[in-house]
């Protein structure tokens, strides 16, 4: 089947067929048999036909027209129906490859073309207007058809004729004259007839023999080299010699032809620069005259001209177009080299009245040189009154005789403006009074008229002009208005005068008249300070255009913008050509307000094609139009456009659209703080973020309002706005999507009722339209409508926070005026699309409108033609946050509330304990601890108070026993002891009954001793009471001693006499002790005595209250505002301060409830005469034992306590009622007797008071000394004024007399008062922390809750120990004695009750009997064979301690380290290594000569620098590069290298190829700087000068680079590779370097250098590829690659930041502990080796850490230099060095700390006998290894001289070493020795048989002797670690003892024991008996059994 072309439409065809066979028989069946097959049949390709030839030729100026429209589809019903056509142009037709189109190629056709890409069409016909293709050049088009999936091409050649030639040039518009003089200006124009703005132009400067000179275009020009202007800077020749020199321009035009144009100039310098002195150097103005003499000026062009210029303005101007300005008063201007005597101004004062003097020296033809002078001129205030001075100026500028009049006459006008200057300096500095206020003004004013008898017609009479103005003005505000119009005209003068000098003038000075505008421009900003709101002035405004129009005469158009800055107000001049009007300021990138224009130059036909177009943007710092009574909002600023007619005249332009920015004022309160958190719905809480708010305008007057929205989060919001308050979804009106790069959209509009369109359309600010507040403003019934915004947003944060997204709510509008009229206008300017919060855009569209004259007030001739425009913006008032009131819930923080709840609960399981302590303590009170070993048959009582120390370890639990000696006799030893009741703790005080046979009398001595048993054995005693109970006599003892083993166990204290001062340092810390105790709150509730007025509970509810108030109070700052940029230190920095004065807050309230509770409960003292000691008659019987004597004392106090409770009674009872009486006589059971407290009875009415009076006297002075017995000393302690109150807790609270002062006490219910305090107190606070608490954020509230931490650490720990050590300090000033101190007991006597006290009769006897143990061995002080053996187990308990201490210390630190050295990466810095040394490594190995390297950078690294896909990482790899790669040079320096000459031979020829190489180190480096090919330059060379620049080694970041022969500095001729620009760009860069003879024969090496950083792994890798030339001029090439990572210190949770803390608290703990006992052990510190060991890890440590440190700062200083300038090479190296080192010193730390682990490993016997064999065998070693070096020697100098020219090992002697080190470890590798056989067999068995057969086994021997003869030395010798160790071993056998084996052997297993003390020899008697031996030092007797 066939089927015809074009039959079938394009599709899928399914063809069947089928085949039948029919049989000719019947009985044979049909067989049919089928078969398919699908068919597609496709479209046909489109058809592309270009009408023409393929090659066309066209003029210049002719049409090109493509036409396409034959191109077609055939299968299409309409051929020409949906086709698509797209144009392509390009001048290499190597970019279309078939159809593929190279489209980014930037072979374009056209400037304005991106791509290939035509921009200019898109349909079938092309039209290319004539003179659009560049003539001279054949273009490529391609049109591409495409439909669908189908596309076809069309190519056309185009070959484009020249056009007409245009004519040209050079014309000069400034310093003209032939001989150009180089201090000056040099501007050239080319004038030029045909010429386009597409023509490209090229200036260069040749010399006379047409040779390009190098020149800083960049630098030293203002237009560059590549406009159709060119301007010279001045001082721009100063290197050039003078001669003829040629200016040329290469014009290459658009049509095709190329022009070259030159001009021909001498350069003149100026005269050479000589010496200038002043004289005198300091004097004073007006009254001092100064002598300038110069010397040594010399110039062929004579006569010079000295021109001396007075500068001493301090706040002048700025202009950016000059260098230096020299803007001042002319001295002298003459021929005359000597300067008369003349005065000088006052210098500056913030200069210490220093004056700039500048000399200029000028020859015949202009150019000058200039030297500057310095003098110190004082203001004549100094030494003379203000009215002496200022009638001295009065003479010299008034009346007809004045030196001014006569100035003036004479027509001396340079100096009369001197003059003026110099009074007008001399007034500034005068500080004007009231009374000469008017005279100043009047004198001010009189100048200013003075200045218009000055002419202006030369530069210099103009200057003088100037600068006398410019100084009266200075202080402007003492200027009359008369003068300061005045000062306005003539201001304005000048600067026509400027104008019309440089018309008239050909040989005009810009850059002075830029100078000289300065001077207006310091003036005009002065009086612009003082325009007052009532006065309308115009003419500061004129002087602003006249002052621009000045400056920009001196302009040609250039890119440049000159700015001219004063501090009132700053001006931007910028000239441009015509065409290129909207390039105007287009390179302000820093403005502060903006300004741009566009113009359509058609809309100006008048203004010459060719002519330049000056702009002129001026911005003012206040309002200059104060006078208008609508305020502003921005700042003002104007613009103004000129373009200049072929005639001279000035047109006025008015641009088609001006763009304005302007910066808002006022801007702290103009945004608020939004709290945003996650979603309150359920299904979104985990979501979505969302913040609101909520704000009131007028909808039906307002105009649109802003909305922005700032934050950091990018991420979209949608912002739904609802037409009320509350946020209900009947209320939505409006949704917007807000993104963070591109403006917002709307997603919904409520009935489409409004138009969203808006003007406004910048990223995050939304813009609500005036139609959408209608539209609310309609559902409203009120005029203020309500409006809420919520923000919603993908989840960001965990909690509500205000420190993310900020809100600005703002209205605004612009306004213009056309210069100055009666107010600013709103219907021209409207904001612009990029309005932000601080920054709005004003856009202003030329329309036709009136231009009114205004009245004028001066200067009526001039109109202004400045347009002003400002803003007015209106803050919508008081937003809501909605958040606070409608999202926040009280479940989303409850910080402050469990914190509260917390504190309560504490506090109320606490208050328990304290009611359970206080119960405690009055039953306590009953009782006294008596000693079982009292004898009842004992006749005397005493009481024996001890005062344990407060010390850490003063207890004790060991037996403590006493005697007491009197006069009468000594006492029986005593065990201070119960077996019920402990005592003797740390800071306890114990009262025991001690009884004797009869009277000891006055009590001298105490003895006490110890037992040194128990688990305490040490004690440390402070103090001892004695109190006779019957006689009431008391004895006091100041012992402060330890007792313990390493003391003295045994120890006799004698009576301290109340004379005797106490040493203070004892004093202070007992005082301290009992005032921790008392009266610090916190530590008192727990102290073990708790004096009674103030119980537990109560101190621990004002605990309560103070920390509660406290809370209160940082919540309170926590409110206030705060720093949202504060950092996380500085955070909890200012948690900690609110901390100190939350403290400090709640002080007062713990005063005042203390107050309360403590002096509400005190009851009165008794009466001294009734508290005084007196004898008992009934005591003075001899019958009865102790009980007896004690039971009738008792019974004689309670009936005198009666007597005293009814007096007391009685004297309180109320009048006319019978006072109560209490019966006390006790019944039953209770009527035995005790020693209890009556009830109501005063305390001390039982015991011993004194006599007050006396002793307050005697507190403050030393009571002389006595010398009686001992008995009169207890007598004075008991009866003279001993303040020792059993009754009372402290002694300072009853040292007043009754009677004699007031005491401070206060009625019962003050107690309740100071509950409902405490009740006020905790309840307010509560309520008040847990209310503004729910409010916070989590983050605040954390940093609430550290700072209320530190709050409660603060006071527990540093407000009250500081308080009481300050006082306890502040007694201490003065000398203290017994009485000083509180020897209070825990309780009274008079308080205590004996239980058990009474004995049965039958019981006696045998108490007696027991008695007898009095006299055992146990009662007896320890003998010293005891006493050795408790320092023994002591000692050992010791060294146990130390011992496990030192090895946990030394396992953590072990620990530490490993983890530092795991945080290195060193894995992964070795893979990364390898994958970078793979990458770059490609090649290095087949460079031998230095042009190879050329091919390797093109080849290798190009390829890895430049990453199309990702730019700035290297290829195939996430490795970002850091920086620019560097390529650096080193050479050697030409010529100075002298080689020797060729001799004949061969040898001398090859010695002359080498040493004619320069040597590196040897011969000097080369610094200087070339150009191409290596030249030296005529000049100082600049950065762009194209050249070789030596870049000098780094000083901030020192770095060395190491190869294979040399190690480098830091310094060469560098190229940097740019990775962001595409690989062509390098390539070229390479290839001209190439070109230009880089690597020569000069060469030394060639380093590239740069740093990646790999975000995967957090590794820097720096790599450096050397490149080294050897002698022998072959290239070496070694790559090195460092991989290292910095610490991250800013990461909230960083276990690297904790791991650094620990190894530096480690480190402090190691140094202050090395310290210490290098001060314990002093020169013997230096005789350990264990102590050496220590110290060289210690140090070590420390070199660690000052490296870690360094490497940290390096690499900070490194990241922010990168940050702020990543265009630059960073040299990491300096940090990959010292991580290197780092690591070094890290390795022997390592090493050292693993090697320090075998000293604690000694108590293994095997470790210990490993040590002394050594120790035994080191002088055999010593010997043994100078005989092995002496063989190692001759081995490696035999296998160096012999196989050293053939064998690879033996090339020098380094390998040479190591190959004989391999031999002794038998690593026999490449031994073939294929240069001599027989000596390389001979060399090996030789070192066989020596070294390893004899030698080695020789060093085992000596090593195993030693071995085996110190065994049972070793096992001898007792080992402080095998002591230690068991020690620890038994005690953890006895803490698991209570596990249930099976057997319990109280010995160590044996095996156990020969792992620690090893086995003797068997059989072996000789090491048996006495030994000596000295062991650690010291020389021991020992017995061997």
């Amino acid at each position: 089947m066939s089927i015809p072309a074009h039959a079938l439409p394009w599709g899928l065809y399914l063809f069947n067929f089928t085949v039948t066979v029919v049989p000719s028989e019947p009985q044979i069946s049909t067989h049919v048999a089928s078969d398919s097959l699908y068919l597609r049949v496709t479209r046909r390709p489109l058809k592309a036909v270009l009408l023409g030839d393929a090659n066309v030729t066209i003029r210049f100026s002719e049409e090109l027209v493509l036409n396409g429209t034959l191109s077609s589809d055939p299968e299409a019903d309409n051929p020409a129906e949906g086709l698509l056509f797209s144009w392509y142009c390009s001048t290499n037709p190597g970019n279309y490859q078939g159809d593929q189109i190279t489209v980014p190629s930037k072979e374009v056709c056209h400037p304005e073309q991106a791509d290939l890409n035509w921009p200019w069409a898109s349909g079938p016909v092309l039209a290319v207007s004539p003179e659009t293709l560049k003539g001279n050049r054949r273009y490529h088009f391609r049109m591409v058809v495409e439909k669908g999936y189908r596309s076809a091409f069309s190519d056309k050649s185009v070959a484009v004729l020249p056009g007409p030639q245009p004519t040209a040039h050079i014309s000069c518009l400034e310093n003209c004259a032939r001989t150009l003089a180089a201090s000056d200006r040099f501007s050239l124009f080319l004038n030029c007839t045909g010429c386009v703005s597409r023509d490209l132009y090229s200036w260069s400067i040749l010399s006379s023999a047409g040779n390009e000179v190098p020149f800083d275009w960049t630098g030293h020009t203002v237009t560059g080299r590549n406009g159709v202007y060119l301007s010279v800077k001045a001082f721009a020749f100063r290197h050039f010699l003078e001669a003829l020199f040629w200016v040329s321009v290469a014009l290459t035009s658009w049509s095709g032809s190329a022009l070259n144009v030159n001009y021909s100039f001498t350069v003149n310098h100026g005269p050479d620069v000589g010496t200038c002195q002043i004289n005198p150097a300091t004097g004073i103005a007006v009254f001092t005259k100064f002598v300038i003499q110069c010397n040594d000026f010399k110039d062929t062009h004579v006569p010079l001209t000295y021109k001396i210029i007075v500068s001493d303005l301090d706040s002048v101007g700025e202009i950016s177009s000059v260098k230096e300005n020299t803007l001042g008063a002319i001295l002298y201007w003459g021929a005359g080299s000597t300067i008369p005597p003349s005065f000088l101004p006052v210098g500056v004062l913030a200069h210490q009245y220093s004056l700039r003097i500048y000399v200029q020296v000028y020859d015949s033809l202009g150019a000058f040189s200039q030297v500057t002078l310095y003098a110190t001129v004082q203001a004549p205030t100094h030494g003379n009154s203000s009215g002496t001075v200022l009638r001295q100026l009065e003479n010299f500028t008034q009346g007809p005789t004045s030196l001014l009049s006569t100035l003036l006459q004479k027509q001396d006008f340079l100096p009369a403006g001197y003059l003026m200057y110099v009074v007008a300096s001399v007034l500034n500095s005068i500080k004007t009074k009231q009374t000469f206020q008017d005279d100043v003004a009047k004198l001010r004013e009189h100048l200013v008229n003075q200045s218009f008898v000055l002419p202006v017609s030369t530069l210099e009479e103009i200057g003088q002009v100037v600068m006398a103005v410019t100084e009266l003005t200075r202080k402007a505000s003492t200027l009359t208005p008369v003068a300061r119009k005045l000062a306005t005209a003539r201001i304005w003068q000048t600067s026509q005068a400027l104008q019309e000098y440089r018309h008239k003038d050909k040989r005009f000075r810009s850059e002075q008249v830029e100078i000289l505008s300065t001077g207006i421009l310091t003036s005009l900003s002065n009086i612009l300070k003082l325009l007052s709101p009532q006065e309308v002035v115009e003419d500061p405004f004129k002087v602003v255009e006249s002052l621009s129009d000045t400056v920009l005469a001196n302009k040609v158009p250039g890119k440049e913008t000159t700015v001219l800055r004063a501090p009132s107000f700053s001006m931007y001049v910028a000239k441009v050509e015509k065409w290129d009007i909207t390039q105007a300021f287009r390179n302000e990138m820093r403005c502060r307000n903006c300004f741009h224009a566009a113009l359509n130059v058609s809309r100006v036909p008048d203004l010459p094609a060719k002519a330049p177009v000056s702009v002129m943007f001026c911005e003012f710092s206040e309002d200059p139009f104060p006078w208008f009574p609508e305020n502003t909002s921005a700042e003002v600023v104007g613009f103004r456009m000129t373009g200049a007619m072929d005639n001279g005249d000035v047109m006025e332009i008015t641009p088609d659209v001006a763009e304005v920015y302007l910066v808002r004022k006022n801007m702290p309160s103009v945004t608020f703080n939004l709290t945003v958190g996650p979603s309150n719905e359920p299904e979104e809480s985990l979501k979505t973020t969302t913040g609101g708010f909520s704000f009131e305008v007028d909808g039906r007057k307002s105009r649109e309002v802003l909305v922005h929205i700032m934050t950091d989060v990018n991420t979209l919001f949608k912002v739904l706005v609802y037409a009320r308050s509350r946020v209900a979804p009947q209320d939505l009106v409006a949704t917007f999507l807000v993104p963070h790069d591109r403006p917002p959209v709307v997603k919904y509009s409520w009935n489409n009722l409004f138009d969203p369109a808006c003007t406004v359309r910048d990223a995050r600010v939304l813009c609500l339209p005036a139609s959408l507040l209608y539209v609310v403003a309609q559902r409203n019934p009120s005029l203020r409508c309500a409006i809420a915004v919520v923000l919603r947003a993908p989840r960001f944060v965990l909690e509500p926070s205000d420190k993310l997204v900020s809100i600005s709510l703002f209205s605004a509008h612009c306004l213009d005026m056309y210069g100055v009229q009666s107010d600013w206008r709103e219907d021209t300017c409207v904001l612009g699309e990029k309005t932000t919060w601080n920054k709005l855009h004003c856009v202003c569209r030329n329309a036709a409108r009136a231009r009114r004259q205004p009245s004028m007030i001066e200067l009526t001739s001039v109109r202004l033609h400045t347009r002003y425009l400002s803003a007015k913006v209106i803050a919508v008032p008081n937003p809501v946050d909605l958040r606070l009131y409608t999202i926040t819930k009280l479940n989303q923080n409850l910080v402050a509330l469990f914190a509260v709840l917390l504190i309560m609960l504490i506090y109320t399981v606490l208050a328990f304990w304290a009611l359970h302590r206080d119960r405690m303590d009055r039953f306590l009170q009953d009782h006294v601890i008596g000693l079982p070993d009292n004898d009842p048959y004992d006749s005397m009582c005493y009481l024996v108070t001890v005062f344990t120390g407060s010390r850490l370890g003063s207890g004790t639990r060991a037996n403590v026993f006493v005697q007491l000696s009197g006069t009468e006799g000594t006492s029986d030893t005593h065990c201070l002891s119960h077996p019920h009741l402990p005592s003797l703790c740390r800071g306890s005080i114990d009262t025991f009954l001690l009884t004797t046979k009869s009277d000891l009398g006055d009590i001298h001595s105490v003895r006490m001793w110890l037992s040194s048993e128990g688990e305490a054995p040490s004690w440390y005693l402070s103090r001892i009471k004695v109190e006779s109970l019957f006689s009431r006599h008391v004895w006091l003892f100041m012992c402060r001693k330890w007792l313990c083993v390493d003391t003295t166990l045994d120890q006799t204290f004698h009576v301290l006499h109340p004379d005797e001062p106490l040493i203070r340092k004892d004093f202070f810390l007992i005082d301290v002790t009992y005032g921790l105790g008392k009266n610090h709150l916190w530590f008192s509730v727990f102290a073990s005595v708790v004096p009674k007025p103030f119980n537990r509970l109560q101190r621990l509810s004002c605990c309560l209250a103070m920390l509660l108030s406290s809370l209160l109070c940082n919540v309170m700052f926590f409110n206030l505002e705060q720093d949202g940029t504060e950092t996380r230190e500085g955070r909890y920095a200012r948690s900690m301060v609110i901390g100190i004065q939350s403290v400090l807050i709640t002080l007062p309230i713990q005063l005042l409830i203390t107050f309360f509770f403590t002096y509400s409960q005190k009851k009165p003292q008794a009466n001294l005469d009734e508290a005084a000691p007196r004898k008992q008659p009934l005591m003075s019987e001899e019958a009865g034992h102790w009980q007896e004597r004690l039971s009738k004392w008792h019974a004689q106090e309670v009936a005198r306590a009666r007597t005293w409770e009814t007096a007391d009674t009685q004297e309180t009872a109320p009048a006319g009622r019978p006072a109560p009486i209490r019966e006390t006589a006790p019944t039953g059971k209770s009527a035995k007797p005790t020693l209890k407290r009556e009830p109501g009875r005063p305390k001390t009415s039982l015991h011993p008071t004194f006599r007050q009076g006396h002793q307050s006297k005697e507190a403050e002075t030393k009571a002389p000394k006595t010398n009686g017995a001992n008995k009169d000393a207890s007598n004075r302690n008991a009866q003279d004024g001993q303040e020792v109150h059993s009754g009372e807790p402290s002694l300072q609270e009853d040292t007043e007399q009754p009677g004699t002062k007031p005491r401070l006490a206060q009625p019962p219910w003050c107690v309740r008062l100071a509950w409902l305090l405490v009740l006020a107190t905790s309840s307010v606070s509560s309520f008040f922390t847990v209310l503004h608490g729910l409010a916070y954020g989590h983050d605040t509230s954390v940093e609430w809750l550290f700072a209320s931490f530190c709050s409660f650490c603060q006071s527990v720990f540093l407000v009250q120990p500081f308080k009481i050590i300050l006082g306890s300090g502040l007694r201490t000033k003065n000398p203290k004695y017994s009485k000083n101190l509180s020897w209070a007991a825990k309780f009274h006597s008079g308080e205590i009750k004996l239980s058990e006290v009474e004995v049965p009769l039958e019981a006696m006897e045998p108490l007696h009997q027991r008695t007898v143990l009095r006299g055992s061995r146990m009662y007896q002080p320890l003998s010293e064979d005891e006493i050795q053996i408790f320092k023994r187990k002591k000692r050992i308990r010791r060294r146990a301690v130390l011992f496990l201490s030192c090895l946990l210390t030394h396992c953590i630190f072990l620990a530490l380290l490993g983890l530092l050295v795991a945080l290195l990466r060193l894995t992964h810095s070795f893979y990364h290594n390898q994958f970078l040394r793979a990458q770059f490594s490609v090649g290095l190995a087949a460079l031998t000569e230095l042009p190879d390297i050329y091919g390797w950078l093109h080849r290798v690294l190009l390829p890895l620098l430049h990453n199309d896909r990702k730019p700035g990482f290297l290829y195939d790899s996430s490795s970002k590069i850091l920086g620019l790669p560097l390529l650096r040079q080193v050479r050697a320096r030409l010529g100075e290298k002298i080689c020797l000459p060729a001799k004949n031979s061969a040898e001398n020829s090859v010695m002359e190829k080498i040493h004619c190489r320069p040597v590196y180190g040897i011969d000097p480096e080369d610094t200087q700087n070339y150009s191409s090919f290596w030249k030296e330059v005529g000049m100082q060379p600049s950065l762009h000068t194209d050249g070789f620049s030596y870049k000098p080694p780094e000083k901030r970041w020192v770095y060395h680079s190491y190869g294979r022969l040399n190690t480098y500095g830091s310094g060469g001729y560098v190229f940097y590779f740019f990775p962001e620009e595409q690989q062509f760009n390098s390539t070229v860069r390479l290839k001209e370097l190439q070109n230009s003879n880089w690597l020569d024969e000069k060469t030394w090496a060639v380093i590239l250098e740069l740093t990646t950083f790999s975000p995967d792994v957090s590794l820097f890798c720096s790599i450096s590829i050397a490149f080294e030339v050897s002698q022998f001029g072959a290239v070496h090439s070694s790559l090195s690659t460092h991989s290292f990572s910095l610490s991250d210190f800013n990461r909230e949770t960083s276990a690297e930041v904790y791991l650094y803390a620990a190894i530096l608290i480690f480190f402090v703990a190691y140094v202050v502990d090395e310290g210490y006992i290098i001060m314990q052990e002093k020169t013997s510190y230096v005789r350990s080796v264990y102590n050496l060991l220590n110290f060289a890890l210690k140090c070590i440590f420390t070199v660690l850490i000052m490296f870690f440190v360094g490497k940290h700062l390096l690499a900070a200083g490194m990241i922010r230099s990168y940050l702020s300038n990543p265009e630059d090479f960073i040299p990491f190296h300096a940090v990959s060095q010292v991580d290197h080192t780092m690591r070094i010193i890290l390795a022997f730390l390592l090493f050292l700390t693993i090697l320090k682990t075998l000293r604690y490993s000694r108590f293994f016997y095997d470790v210990r006998l490993a040590q002394r064999a050594i120790q035994a065998a080191l002088p055999g070693i010593c010997h043994m290894a100078f005989v092995v070096s002496v063989y190692f020697f001759v081995y490696v100098a035999f296998g160096y001289l012999v196989f050293g020219q053939h064998e690879w090992n033996y090339r020098n002697l380094i390998h040479a070493t190591q190959t004989v080190f391999s031999y002794c470890a038998l690593a026999f590798q490449n031994t073939e020795f294929s240069s001599n056989r027989a000596l390389g067999v001979l060399f090996l068995s030789s070192f066989m048989l020596v070294m390893i057969c004899i030698l080695v086994n020789l060093f085992q021997a000596v090593i195993l002797s030693a071995y085996e003869e110190m065994k049972q030395p070793v096992y001898e010798e007792p080992s402080e670690e095998v002591d230690a160790m068991a020690y620890l071993c038994r005690k953890l056998r006895a803490v698991f003892s209570f596990l249930p084996l099976r057997s319990r052997t109280r010995d160590e297993p044996e095996f156990f024991i020969n792992m620690l003390y090893g086995q003797p020899e068997k059989n072996s008697r000789r090491f048996l008996g006495l030994k000596t031996r000295i062991i650690n030092g010291k020389k021991m007797v020992y017995l061997v059994v």
